[in-house]
């Protein structure tokens, strides 16, 4: 069985980056990349990032065009009480937001993962907001990373 080659790249968010009263998801800096057509991108994400205490998060693995595959998975941990799982996706197949309405001010481990393949060139980007539109932020602490493979 051959395999084909992928190109492998790790990318670090250097400085923490917030969203203050918004569930309009953005980009997180240095987690957008151009994908070409018919080209697939396997990706992952680890982060901590900090919720004021009603905010909640929302997290969108994000296509400009539609893709011809698309799986999404994300899993949330409450830092301060390690054995809450606060909340997990089992696997989206088409574009959507994870999201929860934590209400825990606390700092929450992020994991996610997913594949996508280019229906059209698109750009694919990682982003965050609040769930609920409040004056306290979420912040994505510096040194989140997110790998990717495309082949």
């Amino acid at each position: 069985m051959a395999f084909t080659a992928g190109i492998r790249t790790i990318n670090r968010l250097a400085t923490d980056q917030l969203v203050t009263s918004s569930i309009v998801p953005v980009d997180i800096t240095g987690f957008s990349f151009a994908l070409p057509v018919a080209r697939s991108l396997m990706w992952r994400v680890r982060a901590v990032f900090t919720l004021g205490a009603t905010g909640g998060f929302r997290f969108l693995a994000h296509n400009t065009s539609a893709p011809t595959e698309y799986n999404f998975e994300c899993t949330v941990r409450d830092l301060t009480t390690p054995a809450t799982l606060t909340g997990t996706s089992a696997g989206a197949l088409a574009e959507a937001a994870f999201a929860n309405a934590s209400a825990v001010a606390s700092n929450y481990q992020l994991e996610a993962s997913g594949l996508v393949t280019a229906n059209l060139a698109t750009t694919f980007s990682f982003q965050f907001a609040q769930n609920t539109s409040d004056v306290l932020s979420i912040t994505m602490q510096a040194g989140a990373t997110m790998e990717l493979i495309q082949f």
